[in-house]
């Protein structure tokens, strides 16, 4: 896996299921302290495809790659949704501790599994970098 090419698959790999885990973070908050529906976008604009389970609703945009967000019920209390908000940067930076620790342990992995313990790594960065721009960005 040489050249940036293969580097850029592989970050953009890693980018889906890591705003994902972010955002499904922060609606199972949302489902454990409001009544209403929840909706989990990847993207922003308007939904191609949408899941459907239960009170859950979780879409895809047509820019899926940038970004995410998970709506909820507008009447809940200041403290819930700061627990709501929260919660994303949190399961963001638990899959940081677990994918990194899977790397750096993985016996022979740079030897027998180079692109998979490289997407670990990668995976494991654009998860802290998603929990620390949604901090900033909330502060």
């Amino acid at each position: 896996m040489d050249g940036p090419l293969p580097l850029l698959l592989v970050i953009v790999a890693a980018t889906i299921p890591a705003a994902l885990l972010h955002e499904l973070g922060r609606a199972a908050a949302a489902l454990a302290l409001t009544k209403g529906r929840v909706c989990v976008l990847l993207g922003s604009g308007r939904t191609v495809r949408t899941i459907r389970v239960g009170r859950l609703m979780i879409g895809a945009t047509k820019g899926w790659l940038w970004g995410g967000e998970c709506l909820h019920a507008p009447s809940a209390s200041k403290r819930r949704a700061t627990a709501i908000l929260l919660t994303g940067p949190l399961a963001s930076n638990l899959a940081f501790a677990a994918a990194l620790t899977a790397a750096i342990t993985w016996d022979a992995g740079a030897r027998d599994h180079a692109a998979l313990q490289l997407g670990l790594f990668v995976f494991a960065l654009v998860a802290l970098t998603r929990a620390s721009v949604d901090l900033v960005r909330a502060r």
